[in-house]
């Protein structure tokens, strides 16, 4: 308690910046300081959290920051300001170091800092449960105090792993402040703690402080860090990745992450070891290298990567190129834990080259860029847009599925059939693991929040990825479900909506039937979703494929489209719908207009082929009975009573005509004592015999 209240009182203190404070408040500050240093090495467990937020609430900024302000400061401000530098590096110097040059107090502070790192009894890497013991007194001073960092990590996490499972950016960036604070002193005695906490690779707590000290060295932007980045640093960074287990994976990965982040407000500025951190983890891998090995890596790219924002610099860009033509490579790997790590990393380093590169073809050529164009990156060793290259790939892979199990289905003679394996089989494989890494592809960049940067690629392989939710393949056509689960809801804004309606309609046409009902089911939440922004012309389109669709040859299309019409019609324009009732009415009265006639409907129905236009009509009027289920529309009992006209014959007309009356009673039954005065005394009766069951007494 007594710590908490320094704390509070060392908040009240002025800025140490501010050139007015006395030199004493000054010496009282560096005072504290040195007092809560001590305190990390403490063995009390609430002393240490307490004393690290003083620490970074007292040192403030840095003489670091202090310079580069000074170098923007007029000339008329620079002498006191010069002197105010050189005063609290004399109390840096005669109050801090001494303290961290103690025998063994670094390897004291380390190890129990690493003591605040907890993990509960077989802990995986789905969340963050490291969490660090404080006293609810202590949580409520801490509370209290003002904010000493800005909010880390500045892009969208949607894996937990990405930013560690009990990775404290509070703690690195408390390293940092010491380092900028202290420099080479405290860097080298920090050398010899750090290298033996990342040895211990099995201890989850000493790998994730050191990742934590780790971060807050190379973010720090001292002059000594690019010396010791030569001498010691690049090959302890190299050596603890390596070695990092699967339960350090994650720390290392925010590390990585926190290293690469950008400076300034809002995160343009490059720290200065980036592009050497990004070389390190571009460094190929043996070709012998395990699975383990070859994920680990791309889960650290991933995390240096997701942090980059668009660049005009050449090196990033130049690097980011580079790593997306290896790793494209891996696309079709026999892992699939590493299709799944490429598929995400692809989608963030597609979505960077993306925006860096329409910047700036905009910002050169901006009086003759067409934003429909193509965008390439510059320097790409491929001769195809990337757009291209990954849309064709999964049309061609889709393709080779779709016709496997299409020859699957013939009957072959068993000796071509053997042969027939023997020649395709190593690339049905291919195809499928292609596929599940566009999966994967299209998963990370929904869930990334990128997906305005990767619709054109959505819209390309929309029709293959409907197509692949019914396979034999099951595992393949598990993950595609669970991809247009997640792509259903994504919008598409301007001439994107007519293009990715397009690619719906022509799955809706395709010659396989499951994936024309795959195409019905993601076309009705696909027009929900843009009812307001689609032309009338794409409406239009839209009623022509699905009233077709009513007269398929596969009565599961037949109901599916149904469904979908009984859907548009609560809620579109009601044009739409008022002239689709007049005409379906109008054909159902022209198949029944006398006994006879009917009898000749009957008869030409025992052909199979025959029988879906008529049900299609029945069909039809049962979508417009079903788009009322609560009320009682002028037009339905003109539709019921047409509808009655077909309880005779052959199924599956009559058991469609059964099953829709009976729904219709059901969501009628609570208010039909006012439902029935809209039916005249025949329709009544009509509606009173399709409901009545059939005696066989009778």
């Amino acid at each position: 308690m007594g710590h908490g209240m320094l704390l509070s009182l060392a908040s009240l203190l002025p800025d140490r910046n501010d050139v007015s404070e006395a030199d004493v408040g000054l010496a009282l500050r560096y005072s504290v300081a040195g007092h809560f240093l001590r305190n990390l090495k403490s063995e009390l467990p609430p002393l240490r959290p307490i004393s690290a937020i003083a620490l970074l609430l007292l040192l403030g900024t840095s003489r670091l920051k202090q310079v580069k302000t000074r170098e923007e400061t007029l000339s008329t401000e620079l002498q006191p300001i010069h002197e105010k530098g050189e005063m609290v590096k004399s109390c840096t110097e005669s109050i801090l170091v001494p303290i961290l040059k103690d025998h063994s107090f670094c390897e004291s502070m380390v190890h129990s800092l690493a003591l605040d790192h907890h993990y509960s009894e077989g802990q995986g890497r789905t969340g963050r449960g490291g969490g660090r013991f404080q006293l609810a007194s202590d949580l409520g001073i801490t509370a209290m105090m003002p904010s000493v960092s800005r909010g880390w990590p500045r892009t969208l996490s949607w894996e937990s792993s990405m930013k560690g499972e009990s990775f404290s950016p509070r703690i690195a960036k408390l390293f940092k402040c010491l380092l900028q604070e202290c420099g080479s002193s405290f860097l080298e005695v920090l050398h010899s703690p750090l290298q033996d906490v990342i040895n211990e690779v099995d201890e989850r707590s000493r790998q994730c402080i050191a990742a934590e000290v780790m971060a807050g060295i190379l973010h720090s932007d001292v002059p000594c860090i690019s010396e010791a980045w030569d001498l010691w640093l690049e090959k302890l960074l190299y050596k603890a990745l390596m070695q990092a287990n699967v339960e350090s994976v994650p720390e290392w990965a925010a590390c990585i992450r926190y290293t690469v982040t950008g400076k300034g407000k809002i995160g343009q500025r490059a720290p200065t070891l980036r592009h050497k951190i990004l070389v390190t983890l571009a460094q190929p891998l043996p070709s012998s290298s395990s699975t383990s090995l070859i994920v680990k890596r791309l889960d650290f790219l991933l995390a240096a990567t997701v942090e980059l924002s668009p660049t005009f610099l050449e090196k990033e860009h130049l690097f980011q190129l580079a790593i997306l033509e290896e790793v494209v490579k891996y696309m079709t790997h026999s892992a699939p834990q590493v299709r799944e790590s490429v598929g995400r990393l692809i989608c963030i380093l597609y979505s960077n080259l993306f925006q860096s590169s329409k910047s700036l073809q905009k910002s050169l050529t901006r009086a003759n860029y067409q934003s429909e164009e193509k965008v390439k990156f510059p320097g790409s060793s491929i001769s195809t847009d990337w757009e291209r290259f990954l849309v064709d790939g999964t049309l061609t892979a889709a393709a080779k599925i779709e016709r496997h199990g299409r020859d699957s289905t013939d009957e072959l003679s068993p000796n071509l059939a053997i042969s027939s394996n023997n020649d395709d089989d190593e690339s049905l494989k291919d195809s499928v693991k292609w596929m599940e890494t566009i999966f994967h592809f299209t998963i990370g960049g929904i869930k990334s929040g990128r997906a305005a940067h990767l619709v054109p690629v959505f819209i390309g392989i929309l029709h293959p990825l409907l197509s692949s939710q019914d396979t034999a393949h099951k595992d393949m056509s598990a993950l595609a479900r669970s991809t247009v689960h997640l792509l259903k809801w994504q919008t598409f804004e301007g001439t994107y909506a007519s293009q990715a309606l397009t690619a719906i309609l022509g799955a809706a046409a395709d010659s396989n039937w499951r994936t024309r009902i795959a195409a019905l089911t993601f076309l009705q939440i696909f027009v929900y979703r843009h009812a307001y922004i689609l032309e009338r012309v794409d409406i239009a389109l839209v009623w022509e494929r699905v009233q077709l669709l009513l007269s398929d040859l596969q009565v599961e299309v037949r109901e599916m489209a149904t469904a979908t019409l009984s859907g548009f019609m609560k809620g579109v324009d009601s044009q739409w719908a008022s002239a689709f009732r007049d005409r379906i009415l109008d054909a159902a009265l022209s198949l029944v207009k006398t006994k006879s006639q009917s009898r000749d409907i009957r008869s030409r129905m025992t052909d199979n082929g025959s029988i879906a236009p008529v049900h299609g009509v029945v069909l039809g009027l049962v979508a417009c009975i079903l788009s009322a289920p609560y009320d009682i529309p002028r037009w339905l009992p003109n539709m019921i009573l047409a509808l009655s006209k077909f309880r005779n014959q052959p199924a599956p007309i009559r058991g469609t005509v059964t099953k829709t009356i009976s729904e219709f009673r059901r969501t009628h039954a609570d208010t039909w004592a006012f439902d029935r005065i809209h039916f005249s005394e025949d329709q009544l009766e009509v509606l009173s015999d399709l409901s009545s069951s059939t005696s066989y007494f009778v």
